[in-house]
Formats: structure tokens, sequence, C-alpha cells
């Protein structure tokens, strides 16, 4: 599992492409969080705390992410590679966990440099000014859960075709609904149903973290997301072996 993890982390560094997907996500989290006027920029917010950025990542993680897992087994199929990581003596399970974990340290690559931005901003405040450190650790464990999520979801859509702009439209699709499902339920009313459909969607749980909430329910939730669909995975590997 370690050495499948390892391949995964060598092939993304070994092209530019790696490169180029890390230099994408901090240059567009720079310029929309300190350098363009919009909303998510941190100096027009007024408060000295990273809101903005964890609003805006998830946005542009809905499409790096599958950027990053695509390749994980649309191209073992594509290539034919596929074949030799069924002959090795490892488990289905282990082999997607292998892949997983090795795109997650991938994302944490990506999110270690953001940290900068929280020294940005504890350097510019006002002395009288506080900064809520202990929302700002929660809203970074949503955003590494969150890509937990995201990641999970893209390695099951790698599967699904040995097609890589298939599977990451496929991956898109699916975290774009999953995260933004709660903004379509406006108009139900039955409460029980609006719920239920709330709880489904990442954006509840992910900006309940956000706001500094610890909580049994969102970390549930993100664990049962992640088992789901590697579980699902696992099962579609070995659908392919026989």
């Amino acid at each position: 599992m370690w050495i499948i993890a390892k391949k995964e982390i060598n092939d993304f560094f070994s092209s530019w492409v790696g490169y180029t997907i890390i230099t994408v996500f901090l240059t567009t989290t720079t310029l929309f969080t300190w350098v363009l006027d919009n909303q998510f920029n941190l100096l027009n917010a007024g408060f000295a705390d990273l809101n903005t950025f964890f609003s805006l990542s998830p946005i542009i993680l809905i499409f790096l992410l599958p950027a990053i897992c695509i390749k994980s087994f649309s191209n073992e199929l594509k290539t034919g590679t596929i074949e030799i990581l069924f002959s090795k003596p490892i488990k289905n399970i282990e082999l997607v966990l292998g892949k997983f974990i090795g795109c997650f340290i991938i994302s944490v690559f990506n999110i270690i440099p953001t940290v900068i931005y929280f020294i940005g901003i504890y350097s510019l405040k006002d002395d009288t000014a506080l900064i809520d450190i202990g929302s700002t650790i929660t809203s970074y464990v949503g955003l590494l859960l969150l890509s937990c999520s995201f990641i999970s979801i893209s390695i099951f859509s790698s599967i699904l075709s040995n097609n890589q702009i298939v599977s990451f439209i496929i991956s898109i699709f699916i975290c774009f609904f999953l995260f933004f499902v709660n903004e379509f339920v406006d108009f139900i009313n039955d409460p029980k149903v609006y719920d239920m459909i709330n709880y489904i969607g990442i954006k509840e749980h992910y900006f309940s973290l956000n706001q500094g909430i610890i909580s049994i329910k969102d970390f549930s939730y993100f664990f049962a997301l992640n088992y789901l669909f590697i579980y699902l995975s696992a099962i579609n590997l070995n659908r392919m072996k026989k």
C-alpha cells in the first residue's frame, strides 16, 4: 500500500504537470485573496481571519483535485498496467488506499504553503485585533477532510473510464453536486427532507468546521463519505478482475 502511495507521489512530481497544478492553486488563491478586488479579498473583508480563503478553496479544489487524481486508475487502464498491479500480491482495497494516500499527501503539499496567508494576516492586523487561532486550525482540518472527500470521489471516477477527460468530467460533476446540493433545496417545504438533503451535502459539514465547531457528526460524515467511495472503488476493481 505504501509502495503504491510512494509511486503515486513520484509520478506526480516527476513531470512538469505536478508542479504546474500546485502553481495554479497557489497563484489563483493568492490573486483572489490578496490582489484582485473581489469578495474573496482578505484585505477587503475587514476582519483578521481567513474565512474568505476557506470559502474560495473548495471551488478551486473541485477542479484541482480531480486533475491530480484522474491518472490514478484511468491511465493504468489505458496503458494496460492495471494487469500488472492485479498480478501483485495486494488486495484491491490496499491498492485503492495506496492511491488515496498518495493523492492526499500531494494535496497536503498544495495546502501547506497557504499557512503564509495566516502569517500575513497576523502581521497586518491591529494590535488590538484578535485572531481566532482555534477556528483557523479547525478550518484547515475541514479543508483537509474536504480534500479527502474530493480525492476519494476522483479515484472512484478514474476507475469508471480509461479516458481521463471523461473521468475528469464525472469527478467534477459528483464533487460539485455533493458540495452544492443544499443550494437546490430551498423549494422543499418538508423540514425532514430538507434536513436530510442538507446533511448529504458536503458544504454544511465543511463550513461547520470553518466556524470552529468540532462535531462528531461532521467527522462521521466525512469518514462515511470517504469509506463509501473507497469501497465502491475496490468493488469496481474486483469486477474488472472477473
